[in-house]
Order: structure tokens, then C-alpha cells, then sequence
């Protein structure tokens, strides 16, 4: 897998619509070893193209079957994870951009659209090209951008624009759904102390009853996830800080970082350590020919 994550004006030389202001782009190939937890951009749109094998879109409690070739969108605020359907996992391509008043036709359309899925079809060639230039470009260029990185991204975006506008399968969620408070406090205080009773008293709903109805959403305990939270948090200070283990583990809620990095082997799969090697530039594909693209 590999991340980038732009953050200076130099990364997005052109700034007026019609382009966009690229926020992130990743690639990867590490589900189902390690399924991302609930999770939402505030302040981003996201775009991802599913390169490989089959899983489920899960939106609140929508599960939306995907696989190979599919494309879905997501708007800004809206928790969502992947998960593979099997060992065999699920490859995928993300592409975030920044909401931005400059462009407010497009960010619009995706507003009113909501989560959606669409299938790329006759154009998956297109959009398998564009990742792989877009990784060789990263690669080449040391991680910085240039114009090419946001002309790219431009083109699959209004590409995807035309897909969702002829054939998209809009998610339509329940908007009476009271986990989804108590979901997005946990990932908003996940470094927090946080307890089945704490969370009781703070929602003034018994323990058991406030268990039984977030597994019967979410498919896994307050607690469960509140770890799959703190996890994602520790792989984001990783891939995006020099901080040291112990530092990140106290900033996800962890006081003790041999325990911390138990629970991350546990979950990941691999020692905090050896996944930030994984991230780093010697360990990226140098070429084409050494990234693997599946049909």
C-alpha cells in the first residue's frame, strides 16, 4: 500500500475551478488483514475505485455489495468502512479532495447525489491507467505534486461525474439512526478514557441496552470499536508524524505502549513499527512493472 497526503499550496499549483484542491491519495491492498474502521472526512469528498476482488460499501447500517470495477463516492461527514467479503481481500484506489467555495457547481451535484455507487464499465481501462500514472508520478517525483497529479485527478473525477449522473445506485440511510451519535463520539474522543459505563451515563442508556443495540448496528461492541478507532488514529500518527511509539500511544488513549502495541499487532497484523516501514518511500514500487494491478 502507499499514502500520500497533500497539505501545501505547492501540491495543488492550480487552484480555480475546474480543478480541485487534492487532498489525499492512497492505494490498498491490505483488506482483509486489517478492515478500516468507521470513519468520515469532515471537510473532504471521497472517491473510491475498487481495482480488485469483491467486499461491502458499509454506510450506518447499508451494507452495499462491491467488487472489481465498481466506483463509490462519499461526501463529506458521512461514516462509512470497506470490508473484504473473503481471504482473498479487496484492492482499492482513493482520491480525496477539499471542500472549497470556488467550486460549489460540482461539490453540489455530489452533495445532492449523497453516498452513491456506480460502475466504471467500458471505462475501467481509463481509470487503471490514470492510478497507475498517478503512483508513477508520486514515486518519480518524490512525493511532491505538480500540475499533471491534479490534471489527472481532474479527468477521473468529471469522468465519474458523467457515471454517477447515468447509472449511480444512490445509498439511502435511515435519518432516525441514534447509534450514529454514539458512533461518531467514539471516533471524535477515541483518545479519550472512554468505558461502557462512561458511555451509559453520558447517553443515559443502560450498559447492556447501549451494547446490544450498537452490536445490533454495527456489528461489533462500543469497545471493540473504540480499539478499531484508536488503531486507525495510531496508523494516521504514523504515516504522517516522526513521533516516537510511546508518544503515539498515549495520544490514542494508551498510557501503557507495550500493551498499545500488542493490541496493534493483534489488529493490524504487524508491529507499530514495521507498519511505518511499510509507508515509507524505499518500500514504494519504483516502477510500473512492479505494482500489482488485478483483474
Amino acid at each position: 500500500m502507499w499514502i500520500k497526503d497533500f497539505t501545501s499550496e505547492k501540491d495543488n499549483p492550480r487552484r480555480e475551478a475546474p480543478f480541485v484542491v487534492i487532498s489525499h491519495l492512497c492505494y490498498s491492498d491490505i483488506l482483509p488483514a486489517w478492515e478500516y474502521p468507521w470513519h468520515a472526512h469532515q471537510e473532504e469528498y471521497e472517491i473510491t475505485f475498487v481495482m480488485k476482488g469483491a467486499g461491502k460499501l458499509v454506510v450506518n447500517e447499508k451494507e452495499t455489495p462491491v467488487s472489481y470495477g465498481d466506483i463509490y463516492i462519499m461526501p463529506p461527514g458521512t461514516y462509512h468502512r470497506n470490508i473484504a467479503i473473503d481471504e482473498k481481500g479487496m484492492e482499492y484506489f482513493v482520491i480525496r479532495f477539499r471542500k472549497d467555495e470556488g467550486d460549489l457547481g460540482l461539490q453540489r451535484f455530489l452533495d445532492r447525489t449523497g453516498p452513491a455507487v456506480t460502475q466504471s464499465g467500458s471505462h475501467f481501462d481509463y481509470f487503471e491507467s490514470a492510478c497507475r500514472l498517478l503512483l508513477d508520478l508520486h514515486v518519480s517525483n518524490g512525493g511532491y505534486a505538480d500540475e499533471k497529479i491534479q490534471t489527472i485527478c481532474l479527468g477521473m473525477i468529471q469522468v465519474v461525474k458523467l457515471l454517477i449522473e447515468n447509472r449511480a445506485l444512490a445509498i439511502r440511510t435511515r435519518s432516525d439512526f441514534s447509534m450514529n451519535d454514539l458512533l461518531v463520539y467514539i471516533t471524535e474522543h477515541c483518545e479519550e478514557k472512554i468505558t461502557l459505563e462512561s458511555l451509559s451515563k453520558r447517553f443515559s442508556i443502560s450498559a447492556s441496552h447501549l451494547s446490544r443495540m450498537f452490536n445490533q448496528a454495527f456489528h461489533c461492541s462500543p469497545i471493540n470499536y473504540l480499539i478499531n478507532a484508536r488503531m486507525a488514529r495510531a496508523t494516521e500518527y504514523l504515516g504522517r508524524t516522526d513521533k516516537s511509539i510511546s508518544e503515539i500511544a498515549e495520544l490514542v488513549g494508551y498510557e501503557n505502549h507495550f500493551y498499545f502495541t500488542n493490541l496493534f499487532i493483534k489488529r493490524i497484523g504487524c508491529s507499530p513499527t514495521e507498519y511505518r516501514e511499510r509507508l515509507t518511500s524505499k518500500d514504494l514500487p519504483k516502477n510500473d512493472s512492479e505494482i500489482k494491478w488485478h483483474r
